[in-house]
């Protein structure tokens, strides 16, 4: 299965990161990562416009990896127990993300072998400015990293994340990125070195998820406060929480993780989208404008 956080190197030489678990038959959902052997910088909407400029293939209103092209599907967990059955690293960087996977293994109470690493370090050895990036798997694993993240920080050698380490979603005023920085747990430093955490859901879950593969219909775009009253899912891509409403509060913004806990109220400028599995208010469809999240007060 396509899982966030893969990556599809493909016969086009373009290098993707799956997005999410939303794919449609024959493709796969994706972001641009590499193209030209380059890192890609731009933005999503760049990216798609580069695509269909250049391969019209891998983009149709949203970037699709035809399933037929994929060259190499890299999967985070198999990097991980490569690197484990080696005696020696290749790289400096390597071996402190072989470190750093075991303190988050200890931390969630799972083998080191149950923890991703991905991103750059997926597929190659890393350079002076590369972070680590890993992955847990399981939703029981990312509730219980929810709740003691903060742990973590205890340790001399793992710090907060500085603000300009932190991608601010569009919108965001000031006040509701101090209290999103408060929180997040998700991502710091390790011996100097820029570390993030994602959750992901198992293929197990997934399959008896299947509301989470079921697209949803726009409806209208809707202005109104909410109290959030869970946030199991917010390490998750896209992010979610619970609202006392009963309706959730998703976004496929990045920044939005670990950002708000259960008795924040918030102002929401969002999409309300139904479909067979129910409803949602989603931040960052493709047809909204301006729709953000703002803290107001915390219960």
């Amino acid at each position: 299965m396509y899982r966030d956080k893969d990556y599809l190197l493909t016969q086009d030489d373009l290098i993707f990161n799956v997005l999410g678990d939303q794919h449609d038959a024959g493709f796969v959902t994706a972001g641009l990562k590499y193209a030209n052997g380059k890192k890609w910088l731009d933005s999503y909407h760049d990216a798609a416009r580069f695509l269909r400029d250049s391969f019209p293939a891998y983009a149709d209103g949203k970037i699709r990896v035809p399933v037929d092209r994929v060259q190499q599907h890299l999967k985070p967990q198999e990097r991980t127990r490569h690197l484990l059955a080696q005696q020696q690293q290749a790289s400096e960087l390597l071996t402190l993300a072989i470190d750093l996977v075991h303190i988050l293994a200890e931390h969630c109470d799972v083998p080191a072998s149950e923890i991703g690493i991905t991103d750059s370090l997926l597929w190659g050895t890393g350079n002076e400015s590369s972070d680590v990036d890993l992955v847990i798997y399981g939703s029981d694993v990312t509730t219980r990293f929810l709740t003691t993240s903060h742990e973590l920080f205890q340790f001399d050698d793992i710090e907060h994340i500085d603000q300009q380490f932190v991608q601010r979603p569009p919108g965001v005023d000031d006040r509701t990125f101090e209290v999103m920085l408060k929180r997040k747990g998700n991502q710091g430093f390790y011996r100097g070195t820029r570390f993030s955490i994602r959750g992901v859901l198992t293929d197990e879950e997934l399959l008896w998820a299947p509301e989470r593969k079921t697209p949803f219909r726009s409806a209208e775009p809707r202005q109104c406060e909410l109290e959030i009253s869970g946030r199991d899912d917010s390490l998750l891509f896209p992010v979610s929480y619970d609202t006392t409403s009963g309706i959730p509060l998703v976004s496929y913004h990045i920044g939005y993780e670990m950002s708000f806990l259960p008795g924040d109220k918030v102002r929401v400028t969002a999409m309300h989208e139904t479909g067979d599995a129910g409803e949602r208010l989603l931040v960052g469809s493709v047809s909204g404008h301006d729709e953000v999240i703002q803290w107001v007060a915390t219960d």
